[in-house]
């Protein structure tokens, strides 16, 4: 039996970032761990200045999540940017000097954007016991967050509270609880049909059935260098109706 706090992240538009190659930015099926940690740092009023404590935050807390919308789409947006050329010998450090510093140097980059419509997520954490905030802090950082919460990008922001709460028990009891609050509060307007879906989880998990294991490159490390490791998340059945 595991403690875990359990809450739900719901927006028109996510953007769950993956590699970056070229121009295409995509999207993720699921919000990353770099993601995750993100929001609950926000919540707590962490800055991004404070790299140390970021990492050792970053290595206390296990995600697992359960996609269960049932109408969501893929969206690809395409935007024109206006950038600098590269110049080592030249520093900027807001926006406003980007542009006005050299503008003979600007140029216009080409990129297009992925997106995820409607999806819905439970998302439930478990901490280690010497983790540096404890899961009721946690909860009560995401009813009040300190600074402004979004799902990947800053144009996709919540449509729905985070509903936070502290649940104890296997890992699909508490996605089978959070499943009945979701049915009260949305009458069913986002759960699948089918008897059962895939969840993810890092970490044991019990009561799912694993199918596969895979290494992903988003447990991040340095936020000033933007550097991210590798980290294991594994996937299998879970049973909504068990």
């Amino acid at each position: 039996m595991s403690r875990y706090l359990l809450f739900q992240l719901y927006a028109p538009l996510v953007s769950w970032g993956t590699a970056a190659v070229g121009e295409v930015r995509h999207t993720d099926a699921i919000p990353t761990r770099s993601a995750l940690l993100g929001l609950l740092a926000a919540a707590l009023g962490i800055s991004r200045e404070r790299e140390e404590y970021l990492n050792q935050f970053n290595q206390h807390y296990r995600f697992a999540v359960l996609p269960l919308s049932s109408r969501e789409q893929w969206l690809r947006d395409y935007h024109t940017t206006q950038v600098p050329r590269e110049n080592k010998k030249r520093r900027y450090f807001t926006r406003r000097e980007e542009l006005t510093q050299a503008p003979q140097e600007v140029g216009t980059m080409l990129s297009s954007r992925e997106y995820r419509c409607d999806a819905y997520y439970l998302v439930a954490v478990s901490a280690e016991s010497d983790a540096p905030e404890d899961l009721e802090t946690l909860a009560q950082a995401l009813r009040k967050p300190v600074f402004p919460l979004y799902l990947g990008r800053k144009a996709c922001p919540l449509a729905l509270p985070l509903a936070p709460r502290i649940l104890e028990g296997h890992l699909a009891d508490v996605f089978r609880a959070g499943e009945k609050q979701l049915e009260q509060d949305l009458a069913l307007l986002y759960l699948p049909a089918r008897p059962v879906v895939l969840c993810y989880w890092e970490g044991m998990a019990e009561g799912v059935e694993l199918m596969e294991s895979r290494q992903r490159n988003d447990r991040p490390i340095s936020r000033q260098r933007w550097q991210f490791g590798t980290r294991w998340q594994h996937s299998g059945k879970y049973r909504r109706d068990a």
